[in-house]
């Protein structure tokens, strides 16, 4: 029976089943031969996306470590008693990358409704598809749909878009036509990361470094974009650091192809570069510009006044500062920091843009 505005009986035990059988399911899928997670596996790499099966197992593994019942009950101890249509624009440029807004959704105690990525349409509804089939055996079947985005704007209350800086503001102008309230729209545009560097670095500090750059072939808006180094410190260290890494994880066989145009280009100015043979990443030195994704910029500076002056100038859009010498003061608070090799790991309750899915969510009236 629903009360009020809502309010089901029972839904603290409702939510409690909800958190375990969440859990139940990351079980299952953190089994690289789990049928479910491979079938939709095999899907995801025969799409038109730049992943590659290595990166896409890394994903899938990280996300579901994460999903322990505690984890889950921690980040949302109970839902909002307000029941709303939730949907959430999901970008696909990395692998799960909706699946965080995803369970936000279901633990807030709102409906969801969905709309992937041409580039990656089977890894979300698959997980969910599985989560309901689990809770058909309890008392509780949270409301999921995946649908189009026309039928996302207009049958939806509350609006979450995650995209590029053109797609967001088209989102954005077909809300404000539609009358959304701005208090139920979250927005999250074009973001990238950059790191900054002692010199002083350890070997392991670089192959962790290597992969907050290259995997996913720099894709994410957690990828390092730009290094920034003490004037006069050599590059070498991390450019072994990568080929090692690309050992590992091979490129996608689209990147040398997107890397060529740069490289020529590069060539042709005389700027200084470097690649491996097979052009599975591309490094140059010059401005903190960001470049194409797989593409990074090397930058020196004489002091951190330059550095901190940089991150102020762009606190609007960079997502994470990874750091092998601590926090750094002066940083604007909006802007995460980590440490290497934790930019492609998130914790649960990462805010993407320094805005909080779960207070938001909670938050709706």
């Amino acid at each position: 029976m629903t009360v009020g505005h809502g309010v089901t009986e029972g839904h603290d035990d409702r939510h409690a089943a909800l958190i375990s059988k969440i859990a139940e399911t990351a079980g299952d899928w953190i089994n690289i031969d789990y049928p479910v997670r491979k079938s939709a596996e095999e899907q995801t790499l025969a799409s038109p996306n730049r992943f590659t099966e290595e990166a896409l197992v890394f994903a899938i593994n990280q996300q579901m470590s994460l999903l322990t019942h505690t984890a889950l009950r921690d980040w949302v101890p109970s839902p909002n008693p307000r029941r709303r249509v939730a949907g959430v624009l999901n970008p696909g440029n990395i692998p799960f990358v909706g699946l965080q807004d995803f369970l936000a959704v279901l633990l807030c105690g709102h409906e969801y409704r969905g709309s992937v990525s041409s580039k990656s349409p089977f890894l979300l509804p698959a997980f969910a598809a599985d989560l309901l089939d689990r809770i058909k055996k309890v008392d509780y079947r949270p409301d999921i749909q995946f649908v189009d985005m026309d039928d996302l704007i207009d049958h939806s209350s509350v609006l979450i878009a995650s995209g590029s800086d053109d797609t967001v503001r088209q989102i954005r102008n077909r809300c404000q036509k539609a009358g959304f309230n701005p208090d139920r729209l979250l927005f999250r545009g074009h973001r990238f990361s950059v790191a900054v560097i002692s010199g002083h670095e350890s070997e392991k500090e670089y192959e962790a470094l290597s992969e907050d750059i290259l995997m996913h072939e720099g894709l994410g808006c957690r990828n390092v974009s730009i290094v920034f180094a003490p004037a006069g410190i050599s590059p070498d260290p991390l450019l072994e650091a990568m080929a090692r890494f690309r050992a590992v994880f091979p490129a996608h066989p689209d990147t040398a192809g997107s890397l060529q145009i740069g490289k020529a280009f590069l060539k042709a100015v005389d700027q200084s570069h470097a690649c491996e043979e097979n052009l599975e990443f591309l490094v140059s030195r010059g401005e903190p510009e960001v470049q194409i994704p797989g593409h990074l910029r090397w930058t020196e500076f004489e002091d951190d006044s330059e550095l901190t002056t940089w991150l102020e100038q762009h606190a609007e859009n960079v997502q994470l500062l990874v750091s092998t010498r601590g926090s750094i003061t002066g940083v604007p608070p909006d802007i995460t920091q980590a440490e290497p090799g934790h930019a492609q790991r998130p914790t649960l309750s990462w805010c993407p843009d320094g805005k909080n899915t779960v207070e938001f969510l909670l938050g709706i009236l």
